[in-house]
């Protein structure tokens, strides 16, 4: 079986990623892989967490080049960290930073570059090379694990980035707010960039002036890879962005309004991917141009009385995903939301993700959710929602949504928070809320 190198072929002083204004080329790549793959240790798995873009680009390799697996739990958290040693015996955490207290549950192997002589071959890997074991985020439920093999990831970074219209000759820069441990941040800001012969960004910027400026130092129009909610993040802060080739948007729908508004004021267009963790992204769609989702070259999907059927060429076998969806053909669709986000009160029902739009579209909201706890020791739960919205109180809030929802679906409580306990990628597990939930309930009954 013939292997499919990591990079696009090129020349030794091809840059293969940026750090702020400096340049990384191939062969230092070379020098830093043929480095770290002698010094790591012989073990089946590996948990990357190496901040930096370009460091975990070359861990990756190197863990490959060892036969290790990588694995992309759902969190950081200690019982998380916890349950892979368990459930994976010799796994253990490559770090180019500090190694924080929670990973203490396993050994920790630091980065280093290279700083010899000695130059790496091109890595390469057969397709059906198992590259990554792959969690979900539970953000309905407990977390499930995926496998993920080379010849995958290839393919769907080809027909995504042709989708994309990236040009291999032409290339480009990619910079990317989402951590390249999440599926979507690992194929769209490591592995597409790669294969492609873009250049990477190393760093992660945050905030929209970190955004700004990182996008300032690149030497060209860059893609943007990144959420809706660091999108309304850098519409709301007024920042100016420089220019652009696109942003691309993933992990959660991107409302209408906030995706034009995101194209006028930063001058570009907004795609977005739709996705799962079990299927990778599938389809694509711009706001601007209508709401349908189009799934990319030799992805089909078929409704099911719950969820949809997605077949694709890379995919070992069918995926059914639990979204509610509107097919159109065979390769379009509408989505209308989670079934599990379905909520039912006095007879009447909503989705909890059409809640969340009218609320983020009251001025002076600049984060928030509705959220419904699991019924305990007998008690209904309550509609509750978790609001940032500094200068505005609770009746304002109460009063923008009796205009705009029914009343039955009215928050009781309305909680107004500083944050919300949002994970790397902007998303909110169900756990996360339901810790917030719990903190504030106890702090009310206790003052």
């Amino acid at each position: 079986m013939t292997a499919i190198p990591l990079l696009r072929p090129g020349g030794p002083d091809d840059v293969i990623a940026w750090r702020g204004q400096e340049p990384i080329r191939r062969d230092q790549f070379r020098r830093d892989l043929a480095a770290l793959r002698a010094r790591l240790p012989d073990r089946p798995y590996v948990l990357n967490h190496c901040e930096d873009r370009y460091h975990f680009l070359v861990g990756l390799a190197a863990a490959l080049g060892r036969g290790q697996v990588s694995l992309f739990p759902s969190s950081r958290a200690l019982e998380v960290l916890a349950g892979l040693t368990r459930d994976y015996p010799g796994v253990y955490c490559l770090s180019d930073q500090p190694a924080p207290e929670e990973v203490q549950v396993m050994e920790v192997c630091g980065y280093e570059a290279g700083t010899g002589s000695d130059l790496a071959a091109e890595p390469a890997f057969a397709p059906d090379r198992l590259v990554a074991i792959a969690f979900t985020s539970g953000s309905t439920g407990v977390p499930k694990r995926y496998p993920k093999y080379w010849g995958g990831f290839v393919e769907e970074a080809r027909v995504a980035g042709e989708r994309l219209g990236l040009d291999a000759a032409r290339g480009g820069q990619v910079l990317a707010t989402v951590p390249a441990q999440h599926m979507y941040g690992f194929v769209y800001s490591v592995i597409m960039p790669a294969r492609w012969g873009y250049v990477l960004g190393a760093e992660r910027p945050f905030y929209p002036e970190d955004i700004r400026q990182a996008l300032a130092a690149r030497p060209r129009p860059a893609i943007l890879v990144t959420t809706p909610v660091h999108i309304r993040a850098c519409v709301l802060d007024g920042v100016r962005l420089p220019p652009l080739d696109f942003i691309l948007s993933s992990t959660a729908p991107l409302d209408t309004a906030l995706a034009a508004e995101a194209e006028a004021r930063f001058a570009t267009r907004v795609q977005e991917f739709y996705g799962s963790t079990e299927t990778g992204a599938i389809a694509s769609r711009r706001q601007a141009q209508g709401a349908a989702w189009r799934t990319f070259e030799g992805i089909t999907v078929a409704a099911l009385d719950e969820g949809f059927r997605v077949t694709a060429n890379y995919l070992p076998e069918p995926q059914v995903l639990s979204d509610r969806v509107e097919v159109h053909g065979d390769r379009e669709f509408m989505l209308h939301g989670r079934s599990a986000e379905l909520i039912k009160i006095a007879g009447k029902r909503i989705a909890l993700g059409d809640l969340n739009r009218q609320l983020l579209e009251i001025d002076g909201v600049r984060d928030g959710t509705f959220f419904l706890p699991d019924t305990e020791a007998g008690r209904e739960p309550r509609l509750t929602a978790f609001v940032v919205a500094p200068g505005l109180s609770r009746e304002t809030l109460l009063d923008e949504l009796r205009r705009r929802i029914d009343p039955v679906f009215l928050p009781r409580p309305l909680r107004l928070v500083e944050k919300l306990p949002r994970n790397a990628t902007g998303k909110l597990p169900r756990g996360n809320l339901l810790g917030l939930y719990r903190e504030l309930e106890a702090r009310e009954l206790a003052g």
